[in-house]
């Protein structure tokens, strides 16, 4: 659990801490107790299955607390639609559970072991499995991804800070929030290893291959909140010593958003956040889009702050290939931690209500929240449907509901495929809906789906998710077509600009494809406030972001003008494209290439670098090398 700064912990009163009230709602919505401190006291993280079940992680640890045996998921189930639980059992006992998915009959989960009450085993991402369908699992968590977090600091210190939410994307993969204590040797079961130094998002496919990171240089996120068209959000702290806010930040892949090392002195080489927001303790993260709610409360990021007591609602709006955002409060709930929607449009919360850092066995409970008025209808009974019937369920209104048919589509013969191609091809279907079927067909088949994704990059409309899609999984990328990649650097969306960019540095290396990039790798003009370089854009003048148009930190204004040629660079350092930035130091694509030298760790980079610093009488030019050579000693 993120933890809030002791300054704003001040202002938090003690009767906030002993409450156990129900939500704080707007006059629209109204809300019944789905549960009390009986069966889910503590409850970390919830999910719910298209099977009415509601799935409550319960953590006795709380955030600082350790030991085993305070852990467990419970399955809770209604059965007459009053709104309350009216069966329950005990899914599985476990130590920590911090973030459920539910799908089929399998859940994930990311948990501990205890072995005592001061030693800490390890953390992970399992997967339990319910085969008859009895409500308890089979056994014991297979597990996907080992060592998911960092023991040392885990032992130390408990739960806090360490490997928290899980969220399934319409992409398929499973995404991680990591707490700035990072993780160390992380194995899935490919034997991929991967070590992330701070917090970010790591991502892995659901059985535990092809394990990597989506976003660097994040701080205390606890759960990630991802949108029908994959922007994925999250909230999290500002670093130590830069005022100990909240963060909120679109993730854009690859990215690195600078915790720690580039947080105050490097910041024109980061993608700032969208906003620091005041004090406060980020918690659980959803994208909301169901119908039959109003509609301002409807197709928005919501983030939840535990310090706070509070449901956040993020406005958004577009700003080149990000946001802008603002903020307002929407649902107010006491030591609030997770929430979820079911395949109904029901929003269910959960919250400590004063359980406190170290968790409580008598303290906390799950809220359902419906609009007044609302009407129930069932959710698909997807395993039953027709296969026709079901991949027409791609085209519903209902994030949840489109997740969940691709689940089932997927576990299906790969025949549905152009049933599913043909809804990613009808430009009469909803943008969600095509972006639903264009994953769901790369996932169904595989590298065989290659040629067909590519030909969608010719409709503009979804030319930015064949793009991602195509190149999405690098096993399956080795004949991926390079001309719509290359073309889509030069596209007049932004947001295809940079799908472009992030997916050449997933395939193949070449000649061209460097050359393409680094042309391309041009940062927007600095201007220096107080010691620190700042990318300014004249073309938005006031609203440029940087503090000369601007007041903010510089690590937290929007600066969608950063964004294109920063994914460059991570795609050129991806490509380790040593040659090529060094030939490009001497044309336009200087800048970029030298940003991109300053990342690659390699003897024949020093080399160059000194080459040229030998070769030129550009004193301005001296000086970059001399940074550049700085910055890898």
């Amino acid at each position: 659990m993120n933890k809030p700064n002791s300054i704003f912990l001040g202002a938090i009163s003690a009767a906030c801490f002993a409450t156990t009230s129900l939500a704080a709602l707007p006059p629209e919505l109204e809300q019944i107790q789905f549960y009390n401190s009986e069966l889910t006291p503590s409850p970390d993280c919830l999910y719910a299955h298209p099977n009415v079940d509601i799935f409550v992680g319960v953590d006795m640890c709380g955030s600082l607390g350790k030991g085993p045996g305070k852990g467990r998921i419970v399955r809770l189930r209604e059965t007459n639609n009053d709104g309350v639980a009216d069966e329950h059992t005990i899914f599985a006992t476990l130590d920590n559970p911090r973030g459920l998915i539910a799908v089929g009959n399998k859940v994930y989960v990311i948990y501990t072991i205890w072995k005592d009450e001061k030693t800490f085993g390890a953390m992970h991402l399992g997967v339990l499995e319910d085969k008859n369908k009895d409500g308890k699992a089979d056994g014991p968590p297979k597990i996907l991804v080992s060592d998911i977090s960092c023991k040392a600091h885990n032992q130390s210190r408990g739960a806090d800070h360490t490997t928290n939410g899980i969220r399934m994307g319409i992409d398929g993969w499973i995404y991680v929030a990591v707490g700035d204590y990072g993780m160390h040797e992380a194995q899935g079961t490919d034997g991929t290893k991967l070590t992330l130094l701070g917090g970010g998002i790591v991502r892995v496919r659901p059985d535990g291959s092809e394990l990597e990171v989506y976003t660097r240089g994040l701080r205390n996120i606890y759960d990630v909140a991802i949108d029908p068209f994959m922007n994925i959000y999250t909230r999290g702290n500002t670093n130590d010593g830069g005022g100990w806010n909240v963060r909120f930040i679109h993730n854009i892949q690859s990215a690195k958003y600078g915790y720690p090392m580039l947080f105050k002195n490097f910041t024109d080489e980061i993608i700032p956040a969208l906003a620091d927001l005041g004090g406060g303790s980020g918690t659980g993260a959803m994208f909301f889009q169901e119908p039959g709610w109003p509609e301002k409360y409807n197709n928005v990021p919501l983030m939840g702050d535990w310090g706070r007591s509070q449901v956040f609602i993020l406005r958004l709006k577009p700003d080149g290939p990000t946001f802008t955002q603002e903020q307002e409060d929407y649902i107010g709930l006491t030591q609030f931690t997770d929430f979820v929607s079911d395949a109904s449009g029901r929003l269910y919360l959960s919250a400590w209500a004063g359980a406190g850092f170290k968790g409580s066995a008598e303290k906390g409970h799950v809220v359902r929240i419906v609009p007044k008025g609302w009407q129930y209808q069932p959710a698909p009974r997807f395993a039953e449907l027709a296969d026709d019937a079901l991949v027409n369920l791609l085209t519903s209104p209902s994030a949840t509901i489109r997740l969940h048919t691709q689940q089932e589509i997927l576990n299906r013969n790969a025949c549905i495929g152009s049933a599913v191609l043909a809804i990613a091809a009808d430009s009469t279907a909803s943008a969600e809906s095509r972006v639903a079927a264009i994953f769901t067909y790369a996932q169904l088949l595989g590298e065989k789906a290659t040629s067909d994704l590519a030909s969608l990059a010719n409709d503009a409309s979804v030319r930015e998710f064949a793009l991602r899609a195509v190149t999405d999984r690098k096993p399956h990328s080795a004949n991926t077509p390079l001309q719509p990649l290359l073309a889509g650097l030069g596209d007049e969306n932004p947001r295809v600009q940079v799908a472009a960019a992030v997916g050449l540095g997933r395939i193949t290396p070449s000649v061209e494809t460097a050359k393409s990039l680094v042309k391309n790798a041009v940062p927007p003009a600095v201007i220096t406030i107080d010691n620190s370089a700042i990318p300014h854009d004249p073309k938005r003048a006031r609203d440029c972001g940087c503090p000369k148009c601007h007041q903010g930190g510089p690590h937290d204004i929007p600066n969608s003008a950063i964004v294109f040629p920063h994914v460059i660079v991570q795609s050129l350092v991806n490509l380790n494209a040593i040659d090529e930035c060094l030939s490009a130091i001497d044309g336009p694509g200087q800048n970029g290439a030298l940003w991109a030298l300053r990342r690659m760790h390699d003897p024949k980079t020093v080399d160059g670098l000194i080459a040229k610093l030998g070769n030129t009488s550009d004193a301005e030019l001296k000086n970059k090398i001399l940074t550049a050579l700085a910055r890898l000693y």
